[in-house]
């Protein structure tokens, strides 16, 4: 009985919300009255929508007169429709999807663009996705003021790169927080092909409502979801081919020796190499090696293809989102293969209740060589070889297949055909459930509960293989080895709960969002550590007749990580915008066009970080008793004070677009979990982890957009940014004259003044001319030679050591900038992005600078670059670039001003040529065919091989990427 009248209910309340619909129909144009097919119509309020037809027609059953349509598309500004007593519809959208009636999605929310008083930008989604991104951190190069993406490697299976949004303000991890449908997971983990938006939360004002999680800033993105109507398949697939651009070119066999020769003479040692070798290896008796060449067996190749099924009805949507990648190394073992499919359902329960239930995963397959687990390794050995080691012994008639050659126990060309292979799998699995229900058209209640798994394992095998001298005798075997391990797996639960009010006020003059809510997260590991936060936020805006908006968010954090009483941070901030167009004396200047909208923007507030291990505050005893690690009772957050004051302008019709911003962020009780502490117990590693030091960024940003069309046929557009970071440390310790020396880093000290990493080491004077400017000069560091650098002694003391260090520069990149051009003629389109760093200093390390590999033992293997040959210090040429050559120990190689240089660049980033096919048959429409080149042309004055990244001894290749791809949508 009890069921039967809970039936009877929910049909009576279905009869009654049935007998409040109606049927509207309609069309969607462009301002010319071309249909726009595929539009998405939505009741707002409500999770009912469709999208139009190819014809831009549109059919929607919507709740009572009162209901209000939003209707978007891509490229198009978003519109907001009065249905009211009219059951046909004629609506017209206008081009240019970034305007200020459109909505950007915020903390937990989503407010008009018009209404956000604070720093957020929005990625160009359109431009994003139509060019081949195999990692999501990708799209953040060159286009997004003050954010970073210096890019090192394109080593299949690892990050391109770390993005950084204003600098860098914390000794932990600086990456900002990402937050996918409400979730918290990393960008690796994202298929760009499922993406739908990404917001940028850069200022405390709007990132404080991530209070604890936000002073790193905050990367909000949301995946594509279904619409009601046709359903339709959508295809994206492309192949690519990558090839180096940053390889070395070593000195041939023949220099190598005579250069390693001329190195032991000047040390005094007898020559390694006769006349006859060198002759023998100068006329191709002997073979030149160039094991880089002998490594690198093929062309790097990649493809991408995802597919997009997505549709629904009365009872819901759903999108079905299925993708694999490959990306194939330089040789037949090394590679990656990614499987994702991502569910993501709308199901409406009720007009005014929606279930929003998405599901997630994949599986990255990471294959590496047994001897090059971590993918450079293999390169790091065949740079620490020389041209005139030998990859196999002669053919002695021995009857030894594969007859290699050891040298010092190294063959990188034996560690890939016998060296074994490793296996990596890494799986991640989400659920994500959000329901909504909509109280009134302006009220809601919102939940969340997610919960995340990660699991990862690791398997290898090498099989037996020996190794013969070339006499036929053995020398070492690689013995077998098979094995496999489960890495620690993780479980993150997420439970939220939100309550949101929106609402038009005072006769539409006013508009009010209010969120509020509470959150709990708690995280499990294999290995037992565990973690837990809870959180309570509130934010509101308010906007007053359209010209003052007001913005406030408050929250409370606590987590685990924190000793007892320091656990809890409390985060507020506030902005306020002047929205100036709207002011009575700017109406002659906005009807004609002159300027179209005019905001200045102030905001200030605090956040924190706690992205640290658990457990740092307690004890750590070792076996034998001693402790290891100071508990600090007093161990709690980061903390960070940010102000940002901002200009938009839009003028001359809407085609020409300003942004400005000038921005400081205060960062102390910064966290430094290596803090050593005199060794009371006995224990000589002692530490603690405590709150110490001041940081300061200052930066500004500024960017600048054109749009417009010549005809009715051409559309282009041309934008640039330029924005500069510049960080400060203000206190290295307790006091404001306090010295930091790092534990783990000697090259590292902080003091007041200097940024939050420097080079902090020698300048020099020049070379040592010969013996007697060695012995005339009383400062220099033991066993000086003629040649070597000539460092200054800066306290005049007569010796050379740390007190003669100082500041020589940071390495991050200053006056960053990027120039982006889109034009469009009829079916064809074109695109370029370039990106520039105006101001980098680069740090020369490793065999990319030094001659020999420097290795604390022997520093003998290796072979020097041809440009530290040709510009090397000989008593012909004294006032050379670099010291003379060397083989084991050498002054040379302590950090001084020598080993830096420019490292500013431009590089075209992208170059993209594409053709448009409206339809092939009767079930295929928006076919687009694209060819494409990434990094394919960079203009440097760096000395070393990659701008982006400083010098170093050996890693996996930048490549640059051409590829060819399509895009279609089918039904």
């Amino acid at each position: 009985m009890k069921y039967l009248f809970l039936l009877s209910s929910l049909m009576l309340c279905l009869l009654h919300a049935s007998a409040q619909q109606k049927n509207v129909r309609g069309s969607v144009q462009d301002t010319t009255g071309a249909p726009i097919p595929g539009a998405t119509v939505i009741v707002k309020g409500t999770n009912i929508g469709t999208a139009a037809g190819a014809d831009g027609r549109f059919e929607i059953s919507v709740p009572g007169n009162s209901a209000v349509l939003i209707v978007s598309s891509i490229g198009f500004q978003e519109r907001e429709y009065q249905v009211g007593d009219k059951t046909n519809l004629n609506i017209r959208l206008s081009q240019g999807g970034k305007d200020l009636d459109g909505v950007v999605v915020m903390g937990y929310s989503k407010v008009e663009r018009r209404h956000v008083a604070s720093s957020v930008a929005e990625m160009d989604m359109k431009q994003a996705k139509s060019r081949p991104i195999a990692k999501l951190e990708e799209a953040f190069s060159g286009t997004i003021p003050g954010v970073t993406m210096m890019q090192g490697s394109n080593l299949p299976g690892s990050r391109p790169g770390a993005i950084s949004i204003r600098g860098i303000s914390t000794l932990q991890n600086a990456d900002p927080l990402v937050i996918v449908d409400g979730m918290e997971m990393s960008l690796s983990d994202i298929d760009p092909n499922q993406v739908k938006s990404i917001t940028i939360l850069k200022d405390a004002a709007s990132a404080s409502m991530y209070g604890s999680r936000g002073a790193n800033g905050v990367i909000v993105i949301e995946t594509e979801r279904g619409t009601t109507g046709k359903f339709k398949v959508d295809l994206n697939t492309w192949y690519a081919v990558s090839k180096p651009i940053d390889l070395p070119k070593f000195v041939n066999g023949a220099d190598y020796m005579r250069l390693n020769n001329e190195a032991r003479i000047m040390q005094g040692q007898t020559p390694s190499f006769s006349a006859d070798s060198i002759a023998k290896m100068e006329s191709g008796e002997l073979k030149s090696i160039n094991w880089l060449d002998e490594v690198i067996q093929r062309n790097a190749t990649s493809s991408n293809t995802a597919l997009n099924v997505s549709g629904g009805g009365g009872v819901g949507t759903f999108n079905l989102m299925l993708g694999y990648m490959n990306e194939g190394g330089q040789n037949n073992i090394e590679g990656t293969q990614k499987f994702s499919a991502r569910f993501n359902t709308n199901i409406n329960i009720a007009d005014k209740f929606v279930l929003l239930a998405d599901f997630y995963a994949h599986r990255l397959q990471v294959d590496r060589l047994y001897a090059n687990d971590d993918g450079h390794g293999l390169y790091a050995l065949a740079w620490r070889m020389n041209p005139s080691q030998q990859v196999y012994y002669p053919n002695t008639g021995l009857g030894i297949n594969e007859h290699y050659q050891l040298h010092n126990n190294i063959n990188p060309v034996a560690s890939i055909n016998r060296g074994g292979t490793k296996n990596y799998m890494h799986d991640w699995s989400t659920i994500n459930l959000r329901p909504k229900y909509n109280i009134t058209k302006n009220l809601n209640i919102e939940g969340n509960v997610s919960y995340v798994i990660k699991k990862s394992a690791e398997k290898w095998q090498r099989p037996t293989f020996k190794f013969y001298d070339g006499n036929g005798k053995p020398v070492t075997t690689w013995a077998n080895t098979v094995g496999a391990t489960q890495n620690v797996s993780e479980s993150q639960l997420t439970t939220r709960a939100l309550i949101n009010y929106t609402a038009n006020l005072r006769g539409r003059k006013d508009k009010i969002y209010l969120t509020a809510g509470a959150e709990s997260m708690s995280w499990i590991f294999s290995n037992f550590n565990e973690i837990s936060k809870a959180s309570f936020f509130g934010k509101l805006n308010y906007s007053f007749d359209s010209r003052y908006i007001l913005e406030v968010t408050a929250r409370g954090d606590g987590s685990s990580k924190f000793a007892p009483g320091n656990r809890w941070g409390f985060f507020p901030s506030a902005a306020l915008a002047w929205n100036v167009t709207n002011e009575k004396f700017m109406k002659s200047l906005v009807n004609s066009g002159a300027v179209d909208n005019l905001r200045f923007r102030v905001s200030y507030g605090q956040i924190g970080n706690e992205d640290v291990a658990p457990y740092l505050w307690e004890e750590i005893v070792n076996t034998y008793g001693w402790t290891m690690r100071m508990p600090n009772p007093n161990f709690s957050w980061e903390k960070q004070k940010q102000w940002n004051v901002g200009m938009e302008l839009t003028t001359l019709n809407k085609r020409l677009t300003f942004v400005g911003e000038i921005y400081s962020k205060h960062s102390f009780d910064l966290i430094y979990d290596k803090f050593s502490v005199p060794p009371l117990t006995g224990s000589h590693t002692l530490e603690s982890a405590v709150n110490i030091g001041e940081v300061e960024n200052k930066g500004f940003e500024l960017s600048l957009k054109w749009n417009d069309k010549i005809g009715e046929n051409f559309t282009y557009s041309v934008g640039g940014m330029l924005f500069d970071n510049k960080n400060k440390v203000l206190k290295a310790g307790y006091r404001s004259n306090d010295t930091l020396i790092f534990k783990d880093n000697a090259d590292k000290v902080w003091y007041r003044g200097v940024a939050i990493d420097n080079y902090y080491g020698y300048q020099s004077d020049g070379f040592f001319r010969d013996a007697d400017d060695v012995n005339k000069t009383p400062g220099k560091l033991p066993n000086a030679l003629p040649g070597d650098i000539k460092y200054i002694d800066q306290n005049g003391d007569g010796v050379i050591n740390n007190l003669d260090r100082v500041n020589l520069g940071d390495p991050f990149p200053h006056m960053n900038y990027a120039i982006n051009v889109d034009l469009s003629y009829k079916r064809w389109d074109f695109s370029v992005i370039g990106q520039g760093v105006g101001k980098r200093l680069g740090y020369l390390s490793g065999l990319e600078g030094y001659p020999v590999h420097v290795d604390g033992g022997t520093n003998a293997l290796g072979a020097p670059r041809q440009y530290y040959a040709d510009n090397r210090w000989t008593p012909e040429n004294p006032n050379s670039r670099f010291p003379r050559v060397w083989n084991g120990a050498s002054t040379n190689t302590n950090l001084s001003d020598v080993w830096l240089g420019d490292a500013s660049f431009f590089r075209i980033k992208m170059l993209q040529l594409g053709y448009t096919f409206p339809k092939i048959g009767g079930s295929i429409r928006n076919v687009r065919v694209y060819v494409n080149a990434q990094d394919a042309i960079t203009f440097t004055k760096w000395e070393g091989l990659e701008p982006e990244r400083n010098g170093g001894g050996g890693r996996y290749p930048r490549m640059a990427v051409y590829s060819i791809g399509l895009k279609a949508t089918m039904f």
